[in-house]
């Protein structure tokens, strides 16, 4: 069948109408609403025209590139909308369907913000993990290369490949190796723990105790080798009991942020390693906390409803 030339016409004209309103996107206010009613009568009239078999692939082509303008800018649409009608309850009354997709900018603002999440979360825990191994191993282990050093590397190497027994043995290998030296101990009551036995844990702690050459020491590196076996609530107490000792300490602050931050408590987190970032006692930990802040906070922003 023949299609009628004006109506054709009228579908370039609607284009064309859609066209000069997205290029002032920014300055639409009250002429929102009818846009995308423009853009509703030109899916209806496209429709139409396709199933008279009428060649609309130019047509299409055109509209998809504008649609794009909308899609690259859904909040400035989205909060111009909320300005004028409540659009969830205009969606209900007047019984749009989802394919209209230009009147649930909110559910494509809230998919690309749980992706913006979820991207941020797995850099956040992948930076976090990088970062704090490293300063360990520059702290604890790299200007002491010996043979216990070794064991207690391949130790953290078993434990983090989720291999606990094999870490286990190998920590218990280590204090052969050294008795004297505390964090083995500390590691392997930690691991017995974890593994809900507490006597044996109790015994080792107490040799750890013995060791460290405070009570501070003890508690804030009890609390980051809670860290290591996901154990963030513990990690959390001892951090606070070691704060209690030594409330100047930005070790412990940022313990404290770190296991906040494990548990998703974000404004916690933040707070503790606002903390440290002013603290020049250590310089390492100053910046590393600056750092943290400043994916926090963007992880909240994302986190957050259109």
């Amino acid at each position: 069948m023949k299609i009628k030339r004006e109506t054709l016409s009228e579908l370039r004209e609607w284009i064309e109408d859609y066209k000069r309103h997205l290029l002032e996107i920014e300055e639409l206010k009250d002429k929102i609403v009818q846009v995308l009613t423009l853009r509703d009568k030109i899916k209806n009239l496209l429709e139409k025209l396709e199933k008279k078999g009428a060649d609309l692939s130019a047509e299409k082509s055109k509209l998809d590139s504008l649609d794009q303008i909308i899609k690259d800018k859904p909040q400035v649409v989205w909060k111009r909308l909320k300005n004028h009608i409540d659009p969830v309850l205009y969606r209900k009354e007047h019984k749009i369907s989802p394919e209209h997709w230009w009147w649930y900018l909110d559910e494509i603002i809230k998919k690309e913000k749980e992706k913006l999440t979820r991207r941020w979360i797995k850099r956040a825990i992948v930076g976090a993990v990088v970062i704090i191994s490293a300063y360990l191993f520059f702290v604890y282990f790299l200007p002491k290369p010996d043979p216990y050093i070794s064991c207690i590397q391949k130790a953290e190497q078993l434990l983090e490949e989720g291999k606990i027994n094999p870490a286990l043995e190998t920590y218990q290998r280590a204090i052969k190796i050294d008795p004297e030296k505390p964090f083995a101990y500390m590691m392997t009551g930690v691991i017995y723990q974890f593994l809900e036995e507490k006597e044996k844990a109790k015994k080792y702690f107490s040799e750890a105790r013995k060791r460290y050459s405070s009570l501070y020491d003890f508690y804030l590196q009890r609390g980051m080798s809670w860290m290591k076996l996901g154990k963030f609530t513990a990690a959390q107490d001892d951090a606070e009991k070691a704060l209690k000792i030594n409330p100047k300490s930005a070790r412990a602050h940022f313990l404290l942020g770190s296991a906040y931050e494990a548990q998703n408590k974000i404004p916690e987190a933040i707070a503790e390693f606002s903390i440290v970032s002013k603290m020049e006692s250590d310089p390492k930990l100053t910046v590393i906390a600056r750092y943290k802040i400043g994916m926090l906070a963007l992880k909240k922003a994302a986190s957050k409803g259109p």
